[in-house]
Protein backbone atom coordinates (compact mmCIF):
# COMPACT_ATOMS: atom_id res chain seq x y z
CA UNK A 1 0.00 0.00 0.00
CA UNK A 2 1.36 3.90 -0.46
CA UNK A 3 1.53 6.19 1.70
CA UNK A 4 -1.46 8.03 0.41
CA UNK A 5 -3.30 5.14 0.14
CA UNK A 6 -2.40 4.23 3.72
CA UNK A 7 -3.56 7.62 4.75
CA UNK A 8 -6.56 7.76 2.70
CA UNK A 9 -7.95 4.40 4.43
CA UNK A 10 -6.64 5.81 7.68
CA UNK A 11 -8.71 9.13 7.54
CA UNK A 12 -11.45 7.75 6.56
CA UNK A 13 -11.91 4.73 8.94
CA UNK A 14 -10.90 6.66 11.93
CA UNK A 15 -12.26 10.25 10.96
CA UNK A 16 -15.15 9.31 9.28
CA UNK A 17 -15.86 6.01 10.49
CA UNK A 18 -16.04 4.66 7.34
CA UNK A 19 -15.93 0.47 7.06
CA UNK A 20 -12.71 -0.52 5.28
CA UNK A 21 -14.09 -2.83 3.27
CA UNK A 22 -15.90 -0.22 1.41
CA UNK A 23 -12.63 1.53 1.02
CA UNK A 24 -12.19 -0.09 -2.85
CA UNK A 25 -10.39 1.91 -5.50
CA UNK A 26 -13.42 2.50 -7.72
CA UNK A 27 -16.00 3.45 -4.55
CA UNK A 28 -16.85 7.14 -4.83
CA UNK A 29 -16.80 9.33 -2.67
CA UNK A 30 -20.14 10.11 -2.28
CA UNK A 31 -21.16 6.27 -2.20
CA UNK A 32 -19.20 6.26 1.26
CA UNK A 33 -21.56 9.03 2.60
CA UNK A 34 -19.44 11.86 2.57
CA UNK A 35 -20.86 15.16 1.91
CA UNK A 36 -19.55 18.41 0.81
CA UNK A 37 -18.44 19.49 4.54
CA UNK A 38 -16.73 16.00 5.01
CA UNK A 39 -14.80 16.40 2.06
CA UNK A 40 -13.73 19.87 2.55
CA UNK A 41 -12.69 18.16 6.64
CA UNK A 42 -11.53 15.12 4.56
CA UNK A 43 -9.07 17.60 1.96
CA UNK A 44 -7.50 18.66 4.99
CA UNK A 45 -6.80 15.70 6.60
CA UNK A 46 -5.14 14.39 4.03
CA UNK A 47 -2.67 17.53 3.55
CA UNK A 48 -1.94 17.15 7.20
CA UNK A 49 -1.27 14.15 6.98
CA UNK A 50 0.59 14.03 3.99
CA UNK A 51 2.39 17.31 4.08
CA UNK A 52 0.95 17.56 0.20
CA UNK A 53 -1.60 20.52 -0.69
CA UNK A 54 -4.94 18.72 -1.66
CA UNK A 55 -7.29 20.58 -3.64
CA UNK A 56 -11.23 20.13 -3.11
CA UNK A 57 -11.88 19.29 -6.33
CA UNK A 58 -9.37 16.50 -6.50
CA UNK A 59 -11.91 15.34 -3.24
CA UNK A 60 -14.80 15.72 -5.00
CA UNK A 61 -17.99 13.61 -4.90
CA UNK A 62 -17.65 12.29 -7.98
CA UNK A 63 -14.15 11.16 -7.45
CA UNK A 64 -13.36 7.85 -6.33
CA UNK A 65 -10.93 6.97 -4.10
CA UNK A 66 -8.35 5.16 -6.85
CA UNK A 67 -8.24 8.67 -8.51
CA UNK A 68 -7.84 10.45 -5.45
CA UNK A 69 -5.02 8.15 -4.13
CA UNK A 70 -3.52 8.06 -7.49
CA UNK A 71 -3.50 12.69 -7.36
CA UNK A 72 -1.92 12.36 -4.09
CA UNK A 73 0.94 9.73 -5.18
CA UNK A 74 1.40 12.21 -8.19
CA UNK A 75 2.04 15.11 -6.18
CA UNK A 76 4.16 13.15 -3.60
CA UNK A 77 6.09 11.88 -6.45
Amino acid sequence: MSPAQTAVTAVLTQKFEVSPESIRPEATLESLDLDSLALAELALALQEELGVPVEEDEAAKHSTVGELVAALNAKRA
